[in-house]
């Protein structure tokens, strides 16, 4: 976890609750580490309830699902939340801090090059030189050259004899500095002996040159220092010894009052080698940082986010669990509605039957996809009812349609409706109450993964033989696959929309598209393409396979019972 937060939040974590009560005066309560842990134990174990691994009963897990919901979780939320806030935090820290330190470094950088440049020139031009009128004057104007340089002086054996400001009488003897690097350069700190008069100024010294520093440029530097709530430290680069320091570092915080390692962040840049280096330190504040007024809403903030998870995690959970009993008491109270779309003969546009979807239009819910209550059924066991009432309702509805112009009805099962006996005599049964014959209904089975392809090779068999008629749905998509074809125990095999798709461009679906028409054309099946929805797919599909039919949106829409009578009528 990052930053102190997540330590100080440790501490506080199985207090959380009395922390909003009592204003906070638990973030000073230690051993919060171990609440952490005991917070994340005791969510990965309750969140196992939603994993099924326990033998509570429904109604128990549900009551201990929301005690999680809106006790545990929004705590687990409420810490991720203060971690992510004060990572960030820090973040945002360090780039402030990097491009502060930046314009300070650069700045030292800029000094640190004019004494240089100051300490070459002037050896060079004053080396073994009186201290005349002229040269006094020839110091002042060099003077005025350089912005960081107070005073320029002239030493002959340790004496200083002369200054920009004129003679020195009687000379005054160089102490000897305080550090000396190894380019001979000599730094003293806060000297007031030189230059007389109580003016304490840092100096620099190497040959004959003395140097006196700008204090209005050391106080511009500490001021810009300070005002960032850094230190700049001048540090020996050999050694690493610190030899001047500006600035402090903030204390008094929450991490020292509790003994907790305070996190410190450097940015270092050093002159040639054997000279000094430069350092900018800055203590990372954290979120505990903040003003009472801050850090009380930060926390409120954090725990209305985890409160507003929990209660759209639990209206989520609670709209599938209502979901779940809304399509039972569908399914018992038989109220879907069907929609017939036409299966036409691709050549001529002739209807030849339909397919029977189903529809579920609930008070509470609106209109849900078949795509969404279809699993969920599945899933509950209830996919089986399903097929039984959408069987019942598409004959009652259809029949006489049906009977009337010869064409067929298709209805979706699964592998569970063909291996169950009691469905099949269901089925005879309510088509010989209606007067169709068992050749005008197709039966559109798609293969699923956990279904055993004997099984329901047997239940097509007895289908077959019984005079319905067989197709395999969803053919290319990998539900359906070729040890189907094998079986010969069909009679049609409808392609999917995915395949249908592919018509007419570059993707690698077109080129599977193009190696199952091979194999269709071989096969003496009725072929069905589903999806067609314009009339360059009408052309292609009559051109390779003549005799195919086709249904989608390009021929008709889903038609109520109405309307399909209508349409079949007039065509």
């Amino acid at each position: 976890m990052p930053g102190g937060v997540c330590l100080i939040c440790g501490k506080i974590s199985k207090k959380l609750l009395s922390v909003v009560k009592s204003q906070l005066r638990v973030l000073t309560t230690p051993g919060w580490l171990l609440g952490v842990k005991a917070s994340l134990f005791r969510c990965a174990l309750i969140s196992s309830l939603f994993k099924g691994d326990t033998d509570m009963s429904e109604a128990r897990k549900w009551r201990a699902k929301k005690r999680f919901l809106f006790s545990v979780f929004p705590l687990c939320v409420f810490v991720v939340f203060m971690c992510v806030v004060s990572w960030g935090y820090r973040v945002l820290q360090q780039r402030v801090i990097d491009n502060s330190a930046v314009i300070i470094l650069n700045r030292v950088s800029e000094v640190a090059e004019e004494f240089r440049s100051a300490l070459n020139h002037l050896n060079n031009k004053y080396s073994d030189v009186s201290c005349t009128p002229d040269t006094v004057r020839q110091l002042k104007n060099d003077l005025w050259k350089y912005e960081f340089i107070r005073e320029i002086g002239i030493s002959h054996h340790g004496l200083m004899t002369c200054t920009s400001s004129g003679a020195v009488l009687p000379p005054v003897q160089v102490p000897v500095p305080q550090v000396v690097t190894q380019i001979g350069t000599g730094l003293m700190f806060n000297n007031a002996s030189l230059l007389g008069k109580g003016i304490a100024t840092d100096v620099i010294t190497r040959g004959d040159i003395v140097l006196f520093v700008s204090p209005m440029m050391m106080e511009t530097m500490d001021r810009n220092v300070r005002e960032h709530g850094l230190m700049l430290s001048l540090v020996q680069e050999e050694t690493g010894k610190v030899i001047r320091q500006s600035g402090t570092l903030p204390v008094g915080r929450l991490y020292d009052r509790l003994g907790l390692k305070r996190h410190v962040y450097g940015i270092e840049r050093c002159g040639p080698k054997g000279s000094m280096c430069v350092r900018i330190s800055a203590v990372l504040n954290d979120v505990t940082d903040l003003p009472a007024w801050g850090l009380v809403a930060l926390v409120s903030t954090g725990l209305g986010v985890g409160l507003a998870a929990s209660y759209l995690l639990f209206f989520y959970r609670r709209r599938r669990v209502s979901m779940d009993v809304r399509l039972k008491r569908a399914i018992r109270n038989e109220n879907f509605s069907l929609v017939y779309q036409p299966i036409v003969r691709t050549i001529t546009g002739e209807i030849v039957g339909f397919e029977a979807l189903i529809r579920w239009r609930d008070s509470l819910l609106g209109d849900v996809s078949p795509d969404i209550f279809i699993p969920l059924a599945e899933q509950t066991g209830q996919a089986q009812a399903i097929t039984r009432i959408v069987t019942k309702m598409a004959l009652r509805e259809i029949s006489e349609t049906l009977k009337k112009h010869n064409l067929f009805v298709s209805i979706n099962v699964i592998p569970d409706d063909i291996r169950d006996v009691t469905f099949i005599d269901y089925l005879s049964e309510l088509v010989n109450v209606v007067g169709l014959s068992p050749h005008q209904v197709v039966l559109e089975i798609t293969e699923r993964a956990n279904a055993s392809t004997e099984d329901v090779d047997v239940g097509m068999r007895v289908l077959r033989n019984r005079g319905f008629n067989i197709a395999i749905d969803d053919f290319g998509t990998g539900y359906s696959n070729i040890s189907w074809l094998t079986s010969n125990n069909y009679d049609k095999i409808k392609i999917d929309k995915f395949i249908t798709d592919a018509i007419g461009t570059d993707s690698i679906n077109n080129k599977t598209l193009m190696n199952l028409i091979v194999l269709l054309r071989e096969i003496e099946k009725d072929i069905v393409f589903e999806g067609v929805e314009h009339l360059y797919q009408v052309h292609f599909i009559s051109r390779e396979i003549p005799k195919a039919f086709s249904q989608g949106w390009y021929f008709y829409r889903p038609l109520d019972k109405t309307m399909a009578a209508s349409v079949v009528a007039s065509h």
